[in-house]
């Protein structure tokens, strides 16, 4: 369990440091640091105008580092799931549950 969990937490961790270069790298080449204030959500990352300008690429970078934590919860929940250990798989999912309602409230 917690070898999958550390390669998944290291999977993504890289995943973001390359999302984070390759956005630098955009900068460096295109010399664009253009970044609308107060545009900071998930659809325009994605489908922001023009698509992969650099200030895209970096924030997206960002959002996958800082949603790792979150991932390693759900990929507990996942784990204590799959191999029935019923009390663990409920305290995370309160765990999960709280986290994912703070930030929908945007509470914390």
């Amino acid at each position: 369990m917690e070898l999958f969990i550390s390669r998944l937490m290291q999977a993504s961790v890289s995943l973001s440091g390359v999302l984070i270069f390759i956005g630098l790298v955009l900068f460096m080449v295109t010399g664009d640091n253009s970044c609308p204030v107060d545009m900071f959500e998930l659809n325009w990352m994605i489908f922001g105008a023009p698509f992969l300008e650099p200030s895209h690429v970096i924030f997206l970078g960002f959002m996958v580092l800082v949603g790792t934590p979150l991932l390693r919860i759900v990929a507990s929940v996942a784990v204590f799931f799959v191999s029935k250990d019923w009390t663990f798989t409920v305290i995370t999912g309160m765990v999960l549950s709280v986290l994912v309602l703070s930030m929908i409230l945007g509470v914390g």
